[in-house]
């Protein structure tokens, strides 16, 4: 247990900063499909230059976008695995299946995993039980594991919900996530009970948060109040015409505890 510990610490500090960890996320095709996307950012190429211009801690990709642009960001930004997967086509009750393996993430060169975990929907005990045996693999590697903590189906009226996500979290600490992505609940008062649940593991905030650059960042600033990590964002940046100002106004939340109305500033 103690050389296992070891090695999760050691790919733990891959991906984070002083503490601190802000990761870009671009496993939007496979989940939302080409509504997400421009003329530009379809491109993995456009994304992964983002993510190596700027401070970013690590970037999160499927496995056929990790295989075929391997060349573009290996050695140079820590792979995140997204492990599961769904479309947005067929309407049914959320479940994420797996897509890939440990095995294979770990000959991928990832230095980490994630799994997203619906809880309240019908099929959570599926997703449990693949997160139960996919958790127990990354720790045979050292791998930390990032849960993607997204209560959601026909028994959650309301996945903004304080409570509801404070649960999620608590969930994902129980289950033996190290890194817990969660949404943001309206305020750092209400986040803060979500960092609570969430005890020794790490809480980053996701993305899709407001769409305006300003409100954002506002956000942002709260969760980092709250005692979150980081932020785990996509589509704030990249969808942005101006991608590189929002990532550096993020830096100057997340690495030099900027307030929002300096961060702002970078926008200009």
């Amino acid at each position: 247990m103690t050389n296992m510990v070891q090695a999760m610490e050691k790919y733990m500090s891959k991906l984070f900063k002083d503490g601190k960890a802000m990761f870009l996320a671009y496993d939007h095709g496979m989940e939302h499909g080409p509504t997400d996307f421009n003329d530009v950012n379809y491109d993995p190429c456009y994304i992964i230059d983002i993510a190596l211009r700027n401070r970013f801690t690590g970037l999160i990709l499927h496995k056929g976008l990790a295989e075929k642009y391997s060349e573009n960001y290996a050695g140079r930004i820590p792979l995140i695995l997204k492990l599961n997967g769904k479309d947005n086509i067929a309407k049914v009750p959320p479940f994420s299946p797996l897509i890939c393996s440990v095995d294979y993430a770990v000959k991928l060169g990832a230095a980490a995993v994630g799994y997203t975990i619906y809880a309240g929907s019908p099929d959570e005990a599926r997703a449990l039980e693949e997160f139960c045996r996919i958790q127990e693999q990354a720790r045979d590697y050292g791998l930390p594991i990032i849960a993607w903590m997204y209560p959601r189906g026909p028994f959650v009226q309301n996945d903004k919900d304080p409570l509801i996500v404070a649960y999620g979290a608590r969930i994902g600490l129980e289950v033996g996530a190290d890194i817990l992505k969660v949404k943001y609940t309206g305020s750092s008062g209400t986040f803060h009970r979500v960092v609570e649940m969430a005890g020794r593991a790490k809480v980053v905030c996701a993305g899709g948060l407001d769409t305006n650059p300003q409100t954002f960042l506002e956000q942002t600033r709260e969760v980092l109040e709250a005692g979150a990590c980081g932020v785990a964002v996509g589509r704030n940046i990249w969808q942005s015409e101006y991608p590189d100002r929002i990532a550096k106004a993020l830096e100057s939340l997340i690495f030099k505890s900027a307030s929002a109305s300096k961060a702002i500033e970078a926008l200009h």
